[in-house]
């Protein structure tokens, strides 16, 4: 039995299985004739692939000629059709990564330029991205609204005719839910029940372009995956507030978007993804791992409900360190900014966020293997590889893609405070690569980031109060699920015939009343048990 088909059979025992789920990146493709526009339909055909365009800009403050390589690119993979496709009234909404740059003295800082993505290749993208579709233009972000004029944001909005719009300086009840805010259900969420974005985000009739920035950040490379974090407002935006702060520090009126156990969850999971060797996720501490297992699964709620139709990583020049212009150099320049900037000169995009950001995170130097957020990605159905070197990958030149190596890449290490290992008797440095070798052979096996062991444990209660499980199988086995309650009596069974090793979710919908329960899975040779004292769903 595939793992898949043991969710499905879970559904026919009177439970339901956790993974996956049927959102559509493509919100406002229909069948329609008429003018439009699509994505180049090579690109379209190979959603596994990366693609990825070498640029030849000299100076980062090159303005002209980053502006002509995102009109060039935009012009290259967004191409008119009369049929199918996205018809001319669909809305375009662009989201960079415009993050807290703090300019200086009323206009940014040279120096860390890299912390945003290049508002002159966002006005060349558009501008190049109107040839094919006459649309109406949104730019959406949350990050530091204070300083887009400083920046020159506005101005760039303004001379190109598009829609930017602070909506995340204020709460939500200082703007209009279906007009400014738009709620949406989070399908069998770890944090999230409910989350805001701002309109017209996961509105239908949409469709969403992902520019991220090619720079180091607390959670690694930043990329694709977490830029779209920056599409909600104030508040539901923080994904990197600590799990057990959040309700002390937010405002109540914030609380009814919360799951109401998710601290729970956030603990059994981390403990589990300890177990099962995450790379780093042994740091202690409330900036360890369990710090990033919060961040990964409130970010991983987020995509549930939005994907982007298409995602590119701006990587004309990177950056290292924070993210926000503090690394490990020399101060420079007027303000000491310690952070550096390199003439990178690339640019990754496809339609599979997970699959950019692994190979990003190769091209800077790190080992994608080492980084949770793919691992808990896998695990939670958005994405099926971890391996680089299993992602197909094309370079873009003049409107063509040619199938090229991983390795003939350029490769440019920007260096990261991800999970620091200054724990345990090691040294590392603050800024460092996570470059350790990871045993992709051993992954792909079935091990996925250490060695599995048989186990079951819980992972807290879905959104109809059905308790869930997961447990790890080390081989193909006929296995069975049982709940025993506090006397050893049996409270519930499913079995699995021919379940192949790995994780898999179950569902327990027989939970009634507050105790204590013993959770057992058996296969042929082991078997695994978990006393728990559950005290309501």
């Amino acid at each position: 039995m595939k793992r898949r088909e043991f969710i499905r059979s879970t559904a026919f025992a009177g439970a339901t299985g956790l993974l996956g789920n049927n959102c559509s990146p493509m919100k406002s493709q229909t069948t329609h004739s008429g003018p439009g526009f699509d994505i180049h339909p090579f690109i379209k055909n190979h959603p596994e692939a990366v693609f990825v365009s070498i640029t030849d800009i000299k100076d980062k403050g090159d303005s002209e000629s980053i502006r002509k390589e995102g009109k060039s690119l935009a012009e290259d993979i967004i191409v008119p059709v009369m049929s199918g496709g996205y018809t001319a009234s669909t809305r375009v909404i662009v989201k960079p990564n415009w993050t807290g740059a703090r300019p200086m003295d009323g206009k940014p800082v040279f120096e860390k330029l890299g912390v945003n993505t290049d508002p002159y290749f966002i006005e060349g993208w558009i501008t190049g991205m109107r040839r094919s579709a006459d649309c109406d233009f949104y730019i959406r972000e949350s990050g530091s609204p204070h300083f887009w004029k400083d920046m020159g944001y506005y101005t760039v909005a303004e001379r190109i005719d598009v829609n930017l719009r602070d909506l995340s300086s204020m709460d939500m009840w200082e703007l209009k839910k279906g007009k400014d805010l738009n709620f949406v259900e989070i399908p069998d969420g770890v944090v999230f029940r409910e989350t805001a974005y701002m309109a017209p985000v996961n509105e239908p009739g949409t469709f969403l372009v992902n520019i991220a920035k090619f720079k180091a950040h607390g959670m690694g490379i930043t990329a694709s995956v977490k830029n779209i974090q920056g599409l909600c407002p104030k508040t539901f935006k923080q994904f990197c507030t600590r799990y057990d702060t959040l309700r002390e520090t937010y405002d109540k009126r914030y609380h009814i978007y919360f799951k109401r156990d998710f601290e729970k969850h956030i603990e059994a999971l981390y403990r589990k993804h300890l177990d099962n060797g995450i790379p780093r996720w042994d740091k202690p501490g409330e900036n360890g791992g369990i710090w990033m297992e919060q961040w990964v699964n409130r970010m991983l709620d987020s995509y549930t409900v939005t994907r982007p139709a298409l995602s590119i990583v701006e990587g004309i020049y990177s950056q290292d360190g924070t993210g926000f212009g503090i690394g490990p150099h020399e101060p420079s320049g007027k303000y000491g900014i310690t952070s550096r900037d390199y003439m990178s000169n690339v640019l990754l995009f496809g339609l599979d966020p997970f699959r950019i950001d692994i190979v990003t995170h190769w091209l800077a130097g790190h080992e994608p293997g080492n980084f949770g957020l793919f691992h808990i990605g896998i695990e939670r159905g958005f994405s099926d590889v971890l391996d680089p070197h299993d992602i197909p990958v094309y370079l873009w030149k003049d409107g063509q893609a040619i199938p090229a190596k991983l390795s003939s890449l350029p490769r440019t290490p920007l260096v990261t405070y991800y999970l620091q290992r200054d724990y345990a008797g090691q040294k590392e440095p603050r800024f460092h690569l996570c470059d350790e070798p990871f045993d992709y052979s051993a992954w792909k096996l079935g091990a996925r980031a250490g060695e599995c062991t048989p186990a079951i444990t819980e992972l807290g209660s879905d959104r109809n109060g059905n308790i869930v499980m997961e447990m790890s199988v080390t081989e193909r086995t006929d296995a069975y699920v049982e709940v025993l309650n506090s006397r050893g009596e049996r409270l519930w069974r499913l079995m699995a015939d021919g379940l192949e090793p790995g994780v898999h979710q179950v569902v327990w919908d027989g939970f009634a009343s507050p105790g204590l329960y013993n959770f057992y899975v058996k296969g042929m040779g082991w078997d695994a048990e978990r006393k728990v004292v559950m005290y309501s769903s």
